[in-house]
């Protein structure tokens, strides 16, 4: 199998509802104003291709571990409002402090990872926006389908580093597709050589299932684990 990227332009009726779902449950992904798939990416300078693993969470069989009931709590002075996405003054700096304080490289803007100017928004994108007081401290943007989300991008002020605000949008973009009866909640992918990525399967690793791509089924993440990944990318997926 190719690894190569394989992108989707939007139909004329956008990536919304069921189409959203279908293109999710393949293994498609939002990047900007398409959906793409793959198997590797890149995350170093050095352009070394890494393998990855398409991941969601099963919504209604999530269960809540200590660790994410222990960030709630911190975070419970906190307010945090779910709106139509959006990008603004106020979330362009935010993203600002946010890139100078992270350690990958990451887009020039908010406007830039989301969106392409010459392509109308196809999809159905929220926001939640989390505030102390009057501050805006987070925000993460995701899109919703019929019965899924996608989680797109999360970002946070880095002197509230100490209180996880990544991991709170996560937790709110899980309690937001529950309120809405969702069966799905996806977070992206996961790298058999990258710890990167691991915290997509919080708040509830056992809730977590991954894509074996070949034969298209989504199956428990823990039941498999990366051992066996890096041996299935080996043997089915690998160009080398």
């Amino acid at each position: 199998m190719s690894n190569s990227l394989h992108y989707i332009s939007a139909p004329e009726e956008g990536f919304k509802n069921e189409l959203f779902d279908k293109l999710l449950a393949a293994g498609y992904y939002r990047m900007q104003h398409l959906m793409f798939t793959c198997n590797e990416t890149i995350i170093n300078s050095d352009y070394k291709t890494i393998p990855v693993f398409w991941l969601r969470t099963a919504v209604q069989n999530a269960v809540l571990k200590s660790a994410a009931k222990s960030i709630l709590k911190k975070c419970a002075g906190f307010k945090a409002r779910i709106l139509p996405a959006s990008v603004d003054d106020e979330t362009e700096a935010l993203y600002a402090a946010y890139k100078k304080h992270v350690r990958f490289e990451a887009s020039a803007s908010c406007t830039s990872y989301l969106h392409q100017p010459e392509v109308p928004e196809p999809f159905d994108a929220m926001m939640i926006k989390v505030f102390d007081g009057n501050t805006l401290i987070a925000a993460g943007y995701f899109d919703k389908g019929y019965k899924a989300i996608a989680g797109i991008m999360n970002m946070y002020h880095p002197k509230y580093h100490s209180y996880s605000l990544g991991k709170l949008l996560i937790l709110q973009k899980l309690q937001y597709a529950l309120s809405e009866n969702m069966q799905y909640y996806y977070t992206g992918y996961i790298s058999t050589e990258s710890t990167r990525f691991d915290y997509k399967t919080f708040p509830d690793p056992e809730a977590v299932e991954v894509l074996l791509p070949v034969e298209q089924v989504w199956t428990p993440y823990n039941a498999l684990g990366k051992p066996f990944l890096e041996a299935y990318y080996a043997q089915l997926l690998s160009d080398h």
